[in-house]
């Protein structure tokens, strides 16, 4: 008896790590079922289950570390793909991780298994690096699945051709917010709106893809004048997401600059004397006051000569801060607002009779040859950098350089002369400073610019040789190839 006793002993523990393998496996086919209906939080329980029975059931691993990867867990799926070593569809994941911490450089680098969802994640790191003609040449050959097919049509609006987008996309949920975006884009909202209102119900578990849709939907609304509409959308978005903070996050180096400006001139208001105010001079410089005035009516004509531009091109009055329909607003935008600048300076008695001496002497003119490539060169510069701290750049449009150029004899001319009759050795950093805050675009390159212009026109005493200059970074600019735009 003991023999035998002895026999079924040693047959269970024979028997007991195909039982516990037998059990991982069912809970894996569960598992993969509840992922593929989209329930996701079952889905991870059970595969929880899985390794309970197997620690190192490898299929339950890898569909955990892809369930945590879709719920942006992406530290949990990178400890389950620590557990794969170089297992090839952990690879796969790995590379989908360092795609969205925002290191695609790092995919390149990967030896990745061939297969279709090998190349799709190498042309997405493409993309994230701005090589898109690369990336399109590789994802053209991609199975139609879904997500390549998504990517596909966000490349096309990458490249500038939403049109091409439009006739890539399916039917799934995504897609189908992507084709919303894209009519938006292209200019039919009213295509948009009740395509992007159809998607809303059916978005009560993607509160991601539902602040897309009613994003998209603000811009839809009022940029057609429906205001009723475009509020209740307004409300509906500020419900999922915090609206105060995401404008902060927007235009917080505008803000901090506009505090500075305010402090600066307390301070120089402060150093004024009493008695002075009461100074008669026979030919009195304009004052602050009428710079301002001046610089919002000219702001506010050019705004809504472009919300016409839009509503014209686009049917949106909203184009100018409308994806993809910005890059095309946004020049004409510069060039308005450099026209109407100038011709304040013609039309206003006390700033026209200065312009001569604010343009300088005509010999001038020469140091624009300079000064253009000083400005492609400082635009390079700040290109190699603005990527890692997430800001913007100026449109490398001749029209917007241009419109630069036009806004020279102002910011460059009258503004430090008007500026320094009043807070005396302030004004250099005041000027910078106004000229940031007065003209739309990133902040930070228009302080960069608006310190080495302004040195600028100290050593060629004059401001027609910069606006020259601007005409000229332009011109270079525009014959460069859009690939090596990307680097500005």
């Amino acid at each position: 008896m003991r023999f035998i006793g002895g026999l079924l002993v040693l047959l269970g523990l024979h028997l007991l790590p195909t039982a516990l393998t037998q059990g991982a496996e069912d809970y894996f086919a569960r598992c993969q079922r509840l992922y593929q209906q989209g329930a996701l939080e079952s889905a991870q329980a059970t595969c929880e289950l899985a390794l309970k029975s197997d620690p190192g059931h490898q299929p339950s691993l890898l569909l955990l570390a892809r369930i945590h990867l879709e719920r942006g867990d992406l530290d949990r799926a990178e400890s389950y793909l620590g557990q794969l070593g170089d297992e090839p569809e952990a690879k796969l994941l790995r590379a989908r991780i360092l795609l969205q911490r925002g290191r695609a450089a790092e995919v390149l680098k990967l030896s990745l298994p061939p297969g279709p969802e090998a190349n799709l994640l190498t042309a997405m790191a493409l993309k994230a690096l701005r090589r898109y003609e690369e990336a399109l040449r590789l994802a053209q050959n991609l199975p139609p699945t879904p997500e390549a097919r998504l990517f596909l049509a966000q490349l096309h609006l990458a490249l500038g051709q939403p049109q091409e987008g439009l006739k890539i996309l399916g039917p799934t949920l995504a897609e189908r917010l992507e084709r919303g975006r894209l009519l938006l884009f292209l200019g039919k909202p009213q295509e948009a709106i009740p395509l992007l209102e159809g998607l809303l119900p059916q978005l009560a578990a993607e509160p991601r893809m539902q602040s897309e849709v009613l994003s998209l939907l603000v811009l839809a609304y009022l940029g057609q004048g429906q205001l009723s509409q475009g509020q209740a959308a307004l409300k509906q978005l500020s419900a999922l997401e915090n609206l105060p903070a995401r404008f902060l996050a927007w235009a917080w180096p505008w803000l901090l600059v506009i505090l500075l400006y305010l402090l600066l001139v307390l301070l120089g208001e402060s150093r004024i004397e009493p008695v002075r105010t009461l100074e008669v001079v026979e030919d009195p410089l304009p004052g602050p006051g009428s710079l301002y005035l001046t610089l919002l009516g000219s702001l506010l004509l050019a705004l809504l000569l472009a919300a016409f531009l839009g509503k014209t091109l686009f049917a949106n009055a909203l184009a100018l801060i409308t994806p993809y329909q910005k890059e095309l607003i946004l020049p004409s935008f510069y060039l308005f607002y450099g026209l109407l600048l100038f011709a304040s300076l013609l039309l206003q008695r006390p700033f026209r009779k200065r312009l001569s001496a604010l343009l300088g002497p005509w010999s001038s003119w020469i140091e624009g040859f300079w000064v253009g490539p000083a400005l492609v060169l400082l635009l390079f510069l700040y290109g190699w950098i603005r990527d890692t701290l997430g800001l913007g750049t100026l449109p490398l449009n001749l029209l917007a350089f241009l419109g630069l150029a036009l806004m020279e004899p102002f910011f460059r001319g009258l503004v430090p002369l008007v500026l320094k009759e009043r807070y005396k050795d302030l004004h250099p950093y005041l000027a910078v400073l106004l000229f940031a805050l007065a003209v739309p675009g990133p902040t930070f390159l228009l302080i960069l610019l608006g310190t080495g212009l302004l040195w600028a026109k100290e050593r060629v005493e004059g401001t027609l040789g910069l606006a020259l200059g601007w005409v000229v970074a332009g011109v270079i600019l525009a014959l460069f190839p859009a690939l090596w735009l990307r680097a500005f």
